[in-house]
């Protein structure tokens, strides 16, 4: 693989992602993000980018890829490339019982309180999101079903569980897991609700019954509703905050009233959520609160309801009344303005001469629009007209406008209509309160909030670092024991193989030790043969049933001047013998056909001496044990001496 990478290689440029861990993604970065969503439906493009590039960085690493650009024409290029980058984002960190306090938590008071709560439909619904393998469900099914059989109730349980990953799901179906992966369950819970199955354990049939695995992401599907408890724990952390901040409301959306929500114990968005309350902060445990507990009470309307009515209804339209109350008005510590329908102004007391640094003398007796402070408070001359045509107050709150000395002044303005004895409209009255530092405090504590709110997310980012950093060498940990349990596991195999052939090679030694001493006995027995045929003065000659020499003694030999390593395993046929293989062809075949003896008369050979002799040839079948011929006996009488006189001048 890697030299198909080489080849695909090219210079890389400051975006390359060999260039540092904290670069700022290029554009070919993004490239690949959005490959992996619209090709793959996975969208990564919310999820924390300092933890994408390194993981994705150390994928391309291993293959040995320096630039975002080449290893999209690598993924191109090699299909099966997806499936692993996949495995190094989705780091499937998990375990039965994790964090065993939490889940204690969840126990003995969580379950008990829903269970007791589902009696009356006879019906629980739970969600695992971001399963990964199947332990956190499997889990929660086992503390269900002991709750359960503590308390004698049957419910109709439903445990949805989600995860993005196929393969991850998959495993999880099986419900199938090695030792190490159980030595978490409290022994009573293991003994109970999971079997033996050779060296694996698998979870009980009726407790994985209970569980639905599917695939679901949470940053786009729309999510479970009617749970009455959510379990998502340590998912989030990899979201970024817009992310998160879209998938809390789903969650609410999803859980029923007075249901409960689990998180990771990294995960602290929930810490001042107007959705959720915390149930145990420790461990994240929090309930779903209602819209009237989200929204509390309305706000009071304290500054209409404090407003003199007695004012009110003894104003009179009219300059003199307006110098009665004066000294009333110019008591109050807000800024008391009083207008009359024509917009003629009728009170301005000395708070009002203050804030807006006009003298009453020349304010009293005008119209309020040609005072300038009618068009510097934005909106004021609009809201007094909309007061006198509703009859209804009007609140302005947190307004600003600039000073003559340029300073900038906030008010809280409340415009309220004034009647008469008879009810009618007989001007407006217009309240000012200074909240200039009010205001300032609460920008100083907005600030000192948004300060602390950052410095927080930077530390729950660290948290969530780290906590990753944790889970991924967990996970390469746990990768290591597993390399080491099947490197044991091959050395026991190599052991037992060389075992057996250890055992193999010594059976082998005896056989061939055995075959040695009885080939020692067939050469033996072969020259003893060889022997007895060369002492018996008799040409012998044996034949197979196609004819083919299998035995030639030396008086043969010397008969017909054939020396035996010249004539076996020859046709017998097509040996030169002259006319001997013409005389005896037909009782060779006569022989094998009718089993009986054949001589055959007049089988000629020369002396030394140049004489020519005749002598019979006798054929007699061979049999096997099962009656059936398996060659052919020849045998005949030359002059003994002679021939020997032959033989040793061939010597």
């Amino acid at each position: 693989m890697s030299d198909e990478i080489d080849e695909l290689e090219e210079p890389t440029g400051d975006g390359g992602a060999g260039s540092g861990a904290e670069d700022v993604p290029d554009t070919e970065f993004q490239r690949l993000l959005e490959k992996l969503h619209t090709e793959h439906n996975f969208d990564f493009r919310q999820y924390k980018e300092v933890s994408l590039l390194r993981r994705i960085r150390h994928r391309m690493a291993q293959l040995h890829v320096t630039s975002f650009a080449t290893y999209i024409h690598y993924l191109d290029r090699n299909a099966d490339e997806y499936k692993a980058l996949l495995d190094v984002i989705l780091i499937n960190v998990t375990s039965f019982f994790r964090d065993p306090e939490a889940w204690n938590q969840v126990r003995e008071t969580v379950l008990p309180r829903l269970i007791e709560e589902a009696a009356s439909n006879q019906s629980l619904r739970i969600w695992s999101a971001g399963c990964s393998s199947g332990e956190e469900p499997y889990t929660l099914a086992m503390l269900v079903a002991d709750q359960l059989r503590q308390d004698s109730r049957e419910l109709d349980v439903k445990i949805y569980a989600t995860d993005i990953d196929e393969d991850a799901l998959a495993t999880a179906r099986a419900g199938l897991y090695r030792l190490e992966h159980v030595k978490d369950v409290p022994r009573e819970l293991l003994d109970r609700y999971v079997v033996p199955e050779g060296q694996l354990y698998r979870v009980r049939r009726d407790l994985r019954k209970w569980c639905i695995f599917g695939r679901h992401d949470l940053t786009q599907d729309s999510p479970l509703s009617h749970l009455d408890l959510l379990v998502c724990r340590n998912v989030l952390i990899y979201f970024d905050t817009d992310l998160q901040d879209r998938v809390v409301p789903r969650f609410h959306y999803g859980i029923r009233e007075r249901g409960h929500l689990f998180l990771g114990k990294s995960e602290s968005m929930l810490a001042r959520s107007r959705h959720f309350v915390p149930v145990d902060s420790k461990w994240r445990i929090f309930q779903r609160v209602t819209p009237v507990d989200v929204t509390g009470r309305p706000l009071s309307n304290s500054l209409q309801q404090t407003s003199s009515p007695s004012f009110a209804r003894h104003a009179r339209p009219d300059v003199q009344a307006s110098q009665r109350l004066y000294g009333i008005v110019d008591a109050l510590p807000s800024a008391v303005v009083v207008i009359d329908p024509s917009d003629t102004i009728l009170t301005w007391n000395a708070a009002a001469e203050t804030l807006y640094d006009t003298p009453s003398d020349s304010a009293i007796g005008r119209k309020f629009r040609d005072l300038d402070i009618s068009y510097r408070v934005e909106g004021l001359r609009s809201r007094i007209e909309e007061v006198k045509a509703t009859h209804a107050r009007a609140r302005l709150q947190d307004i600003s406008f600039p000073r003559r000395s340029g300073d900038s002044v906030h008010v809280t303005l409340l415009v309220s209509p004034l009647y008469d004895e008879r009810r009618r409209l007989s001007g407006v009255v217009v309240a000012a309160d200074d909240v200039t530092e009010y205001a300032r405090l609460r920008e100083e504590v907005s600030r000192i909030s948004e300060q602390s709110a950052t410095a927080n997310e930077e530390l729950q980012s660290t948290n969530e670092e780290l906590e990753t950093t944790n889970e991924e060498l967990q996970s390469t940990n746990e990768e290591l024991e597993t390399t080491n349990e099947e490197l044991q596991s091959t050395n026991e195999e190599l052991e037992t193989t060389i075992e057996e052939l250890q055992s193999l090679n010594a059976e082998l030694a005896t056989i061939n030790s055995e075959l040695e001493q009885r080939t020692a006995e067939l050469n033996e027995l072969d020259m003893h043969h060889k022997g007895v045929l060369d002492t018996m003065g008799l040409a012998v000659v044996v034949l197979d049933t196609s004819f083919r020499v299998k035995t030639w003694n030396w008086p043969a030999a010397r008969m017909w001047g054939l020396r035996p390593e010249d004539a076996v395993h020859r046709d017998f046929l097509s040996l030169p013998l002259g006319g001997v293989t013409r005389l005896t062809q037909d009782a060779l075949r006569r022989v094998l056909e009718h089993r009986r003896v054949e001589v055959v008369p007049g089988v000629a050979y020369v002396l030394p001496d140049g004489e020519q002799r005749t002598t019979g040839l006798r054929l007699a079948p061979l049999l096997g044990a099962d009656g059936e011929p398996v060659g052919i006996l020849g045998m005949a009488t030359p002059d003994a001496t002679a021939l020997e006189a032959r033989g040793k001048g061939q010597s």
